[in-house]
């Protein structure tokens, strides 16, 4: 039983984590009704329907806090909302993106890994993820879900269409 659920989640999970990798090669765009910007910190504080974009990754909160190391780059993107939001196409051949929510998104940019907390829900197709936490590392595609007494993880797989 508990082998079905592991191989159930793998193909649920497996495609949604590799993004396009012509993503990374696009600017970083920031929509945000307000922004606090400190340069000695490397750290920036977006609020208020915040939209982050690069590619076909899309990060969206109330608030987004971006964290850059001393070139500039982006080293962590944290958004937090009611819910916030995570997506991202995975292959040239999806027509949907991999869609996510959670209370809180930890992306981490350099290592390409999210953390969802907070009634995490991850989407690919019609099948569905949840779990208190999921985390995720998109470069070798492992998946951690936790789930507690209140939360357990669950997964809703919908037959395919033949």
């Amino acid at each position: 039983m508990a082998t079905r659920y592991f191989i159930g989640l793998m193909l649920l999970i497996t495609p949604v984590v590799f993004a396009l990798p012509e993503d990374r090669d696009e600017s970083i765009e920031i929509m945000a009704d307000k922004a606090v910007i400190n340069e000695k910190q490397n750290q920036a504080k977006y609020s208020g329907a915040v939209v982050v974009t690069q590619g076909t990754l899309k990060i969206e909160g109330d608030i987004v806090n971006l964290k850059t190391n001393e070139n500039g780059e982006i080293e962590t993107i944290v958004a937090k909302g009611k819910p916030a939001r995570f997506e991202n196409i995975r292959r040239q051949i999806d027509k949907k993106p991999v869609k996510a929510k959670a209370e809180k998104i930890y992306y981490t940019y350099e290592s390409d890994r999210v953390v969802l907390t907070g009634d995490a829900v991850i989407t690919s197709e019609e099948s569905a993820f949840s779990g208190s936490e999921i985390i995720y590392d998109l470069d070798s595609g492992k998946v951690i879900a936790s789930g507690n007494k209140s939360q357990r993880v669950n997964m809703t797989m919908q037959p395919k269409n033949k």
